[in-house]
């Protein structure tokens, strides 16, 4: 069986791997610590080789001047923030048995965390004391994962340790294969793994509650194939769901919590797709003789109007409340948690614990990670409870010092996908040299497509509902609760709020609305789509244009493309092509 034991210390162990400070990791020896430098290229997988840590570009000068000590307690990095890492690889994918020992040395050590694989929480604030020795043993989970939207899995059979603290010190890591049931996670980016810049900084991390929740497990592995902008669609189609199916066995669980994109999607309505997709993952569990846990969506920072606080999410978390107990599935609600905890706090006491209106920062992260860890407890839910380690760590309170002066408050950031719009390449497996792509990647790097599906669907029809939502990305008008305009949306969907803008602005032509409707589900047409950018460009004189009026403006200013027709249905590809282009006419009428 194979058994590996790293040494840094001259006190701990006869069975040993000594291993100096300065032995930085190479692929030929397969073991050693992690180099401060920066991963290299556009759309770079920064967990391979870098554990989910990279660096701030504003502080290159200070990296250069990082040290790592050798000491007889260990190695140990005396710079708050910034992580120390080791890497060591391993034969084969499986469960490994990870016992960590950290000396306390002579001085002690106040506060240390620690993380394993992809920033994954392993224990919090530790205290040791002079003389003592803090020794921990957790699992890991190393198969195939997703790092990039529109590239295959790959594989990083590597065991990863993080500490930090004042004093962050590793005295000896043991690595043995083990026998361990397996925790699945699945869901988008409220449960995925982040990266993080160090030195760094909890309130402005991004942080999944997928990504704490190791902290209460140690006799199973947790293993996150969560991935920001999945559906319950896309987590299936783009090869998520695929890993977890080869690996996961009996005993095993898989927890999983969408909504937040299934939402965008009106094909996946909370009490139809959407719950049909919910179906779908506890037959294809049970089937592998493993467990389902449901988890319903976190709520969004909660908006507020003349009826009270609310938020959008509700119908999705009621349809996980509903598939639960019609397929007697457990049920962890943390969106009727977090939003009763959000609307109780305030608005204002919230930006401690988000990054932007959707997604939490580590702070949030935390909370949310320990109120699903105590309803696995409070509902005995099993096999997970047997599982758990106990461990019940004190609250963690945001520090407001730490943020950065020139940042925005989350309360006015809107829900951004936490992965970059500068990749080198189109992540969509079926736009490869279409005739449309310079177009579309010119609307990736302005932000209108989401970098997060491998599938963008270029030729099909435009639905006018979700038109609504790219085109407020493409021009931000101020968003309010509906006010009931339409007779077929309701006040608390997700389309909603966007197409209340739309009004607002004075951007919709009375004849494309015939019997009070908006017609969402409706595709979008040509004069449709011109009406709406002249109105825009043209702002209060061009809101009173016709249909006809802002065709024939759209021919003069060349925005007519290939094949339109005034009643025809638009294609997604022409469509945000045809936004870049008003983003372009727009910044040059406001340059003069």
């Amino acid at each position: 069986m194979y058994s590996r034991t790293y040494t840094f210390s001259g006190h701990l162990s006869d069975r040993m791997i000594q291993l100096p400070a300065e032995y930085m990791f190479q692929e030929e020896a397969g073991s050693g610590f992690i180099p401060y430098i920066e991963p290299v290229g556009k759309g770079k997988d920064r967990f391979k080789g870098y554990a989910g840590w990279y660096p701030n570009p504003e502080v290159e000068q200070a990296r250069e001047q990082i040290e790592l000590l050798q000491t007889e307690y260990g190695v140990e990095l005396h710079e708050e923030g910034w992580p120390l890492r080791f890497r060591a690889v391993v034969p084969e994918p499986g469960i490994y048995s990870v016992k960590i020992q950290i000396a306390g040395g002579e001085e002690g050590i106040s506060k240390l965390n620690l993380y394993s694989g992809r920033r994954n929480l392993v224990r919090r604030d530790i205290q040791i004391a002079h003389g003592e020795i803090f020794t921990y043993q957790y699992r890991v989970h190393l198969c195939d994962y997703i790092p990039v939207v529109g590239q295959p899995p790959r594989d990083d059979l590597s065991v990863y340790i993080t500490a930090t603290g004042t004093i962050a010190r590793i005295s000896e890591i043991i690595i043995e294969k083990s026998e361990a049931p397996t925790l699945f996670l699945g869901g988008d980016s409220i449960v995925a793994d982040y990266v993080t810049q160090y030195p760094y900084n909890p309130l402005t991390s991004g942080g999944s509650w997928g990504q704490h929740l190791l902290q209460y497990f140690n006799r199973a592995a947790i293993d996150n194939q969560a991935h920001g902008g999945m559906t319950t669609n896309c987590f299936r189609d783009d090869g998520h769901w695929e890993i977890v199916s080869q690996c996961i066995r009996p005993g095993d669980v898989f927890m999983f919590q969408f909504g937040h994109n299934d939402q965008k999607r009106r094909g996946l309505a909370a009490f139809t797709g959407y719950s049909a997709s919910l179906r779908w993952y506890v037959h294809q569990v049970r089937s592998k003789g493993a467990t389902p846990l449901i988890v319903t969506s976190l709520s969004r920072i909660p908006g507020q109007d003349d009826q009270g606080w609310y938020d959008l999410l509700e119908d999705h978390a009621e349809a996980c409340r509903r598939v639960g107990r019609e397929w007697q599935v457990p049920v962890i609600d943390l969106h009727e948690y977090s939003f009763r905890l959000f609307c109780q706090m305030g608005r204002n006491n919230l930006k401690g614990y988000f990054k932007d209106q959707a997604h939490t920062n580590d702070y949030g992260a935390m909370l949310m990670a320990e109120f699903i860890a105590s309803e696995i407890k409070r509902q005995k839910i099993e096999p997970l409870c047997r599982y758990m380690n106990g461990f019940s760590p004190l609250p963690w309170v945001p520090d407001e010092s730490l943020r950065p002066p020139e940042q925005l408050s989350p309360l006015e950031q809107p829900e951004l996908p936490i992965l970059p719009t500068d990749l080198p390449e189109l992540p969509y497996a079926d736009c490869i040299g279409i005739k449309e792509l310079d177009g579309l990647k010119e609307a990736l790097a302005n932000g209108l497509l989401d970098p997060t599906l491998k599938y963008f669907h270029p030729y099909a029809e435009m639905p006018r509902g979700q038109f609504a939502f790219v085109f407020l990305k493409a021009a931000p008008y101020p968003k309010r609760p509906y006010q009931g305009r339409y007779c077929d949306l309701y006040k608390y969907e997700f389309d909603a709020p966007n197409i209340q803008a739309l009004i607002d602005g004075g951007l919709i032509d009375e004849r494309t609305t015939p019997g009070e409707r908006f017609r969402p589900d409706d595709a979008l047409t040509g004069e449709e789509l011109l009406s709406f950018i002249i109105r825009h460009l043209y702002r209060e004189d061009g809101r009173n244009y016709s249909l006809e009026d802002c065709e024939m403006q759209a021919r003069s200013i060349g925005l007519i493309w290939e094949g339109y027709g005034p009643s025809k249905k638009v294609n997604r590809a022409d469509c945000v092509t045809a936004l870049v282009q008003m983003i372009k006419l727009y910044k040059i009428g406001r340059e003069n």
